[in-house]
């Protein structure tokens, strides 16, 4: 009954956050895709690229909407794993009850990586929707990093089917699968671990302002530490693979893995920002003790 409480208050909570700044994502995967030898965003940093799709696609259509239903879905499912299933998981590596940095972090990548190896193929449908987002006419992009190709997809269903028909489940669905369930064991790890540890360090009262200050530093200390595997994971899911990401390398340098990491800190920042007070929130109305 516990465990159905941890997961009950985990998945809304993501899903709120990640749904309310599904901007900065958008932002971050039109940014890890930006080819230079054909620039499509005339300024390509994290304001340019937000202010030309704001102006050519609207600030709702174009940054605010784009795989907004697989984001939502796959933060309901994501977040009930990966947050809903860390205290239960950090106590039965602790045995004694008294849990330090390593089981915190060993907790948080286990059941990251859980919870991505499940929601994996809403993860690519949402990259490849936010990839494809655009203005369209007469059935082709005129707008974004597509422009002049044809839709491909016409929503989350459309994405699902279409993927699975043509590329199948292993080279599709589950493209770079190894890659995104390493992300995602990485992230949670560093950001709950860091939150956990935050909030004990601090010695502060339990309450909004503990919740809103390790939650924003949590999410910028995980996505710095998970950035280059985030940039390889982007690029993997719309359908490179490993030579073509070393490739891209070699032509950009190593800093091409830190390409759109202010808009993704901020997000990430911003998310647990939003994210940890409302799983607080709601595991204190569930009667579940705070994390």
């Amino acid at each position: 009954m516990n465990l159905a409480k941890e997961f009950a208050a985990a998945g809304p909570g993501c899903a709120v956050a990640n749904g309310l700044l599904n901007c900065f994502e958008t932002t971050k995967v039109k940014l890890q895709l930006h080819n230079h030898a054909k620039p499509v965003y005339d300024t390509p940093t994290t304001r340019g690229v937000m202010m030309q799709i704001a102006r050519e696609e609207g600030i709702v259509r174009g940054l605010m909407t784009p795989g907004l239903s697989a984001s939502l879905t796959r933060s309901m499912l994501y977040g009930s794993y990966r947050v809903g299933l860390y205290s239960t998981t950090k106590e039965w590596l602790s045995g004694d009850g008294k849990d330090n940095l390593s089981h915190r972090m060993l907790s948080g990548m286990f059941t990251g990586g859980l919870g991505s190896m499940i929601s994996c193929p809403l993860d690519v449908v949402r990259t490849r929707m936010q990839a494809d987002a655009g203005v369209v006419r007469n059935g082709k992009y005129v707008t974004g990093l597509k422009k002049g190709d044809a839709v491909r997809y016409r929503g989350m269903i459309s994405a699902f089917l279409t993927i699975f028909k043509e590329e199948g489940l292993k080279k599709g669905l589950y493209r770079g699968a190894s890659v995104t369930v390493l992300r995602a064991s990485l992230l949670n790890g560093a950001q709950l671990a860091s939150y956990d540890t935050l909030k004990r360090s601090l010695n502060w009262n339990e309450g909004p302002v503990l919740h809103f200050f390790c939650g924003f530093a949590s999410g910028v200390i995980a996505q710095t530490a998970v950035m280059p595997v985030d940039t390889i994971k982007s690029q993997m899911m719309l359908g490179s693979g490993w030579k073509d990401v070393f490739a891209t390398l070699r032509r950009n340098g190593p800093f091409y893995l830190y390409r759109g990491l202010a808009p993704a800190c901020a997000g990430q920042g911003l998310i647990m920002v939003l994210q940890m007070p409302l799983i607080e929130e709601f595991r204190r109305l569930l009667g579940i003790k705070a994390i």
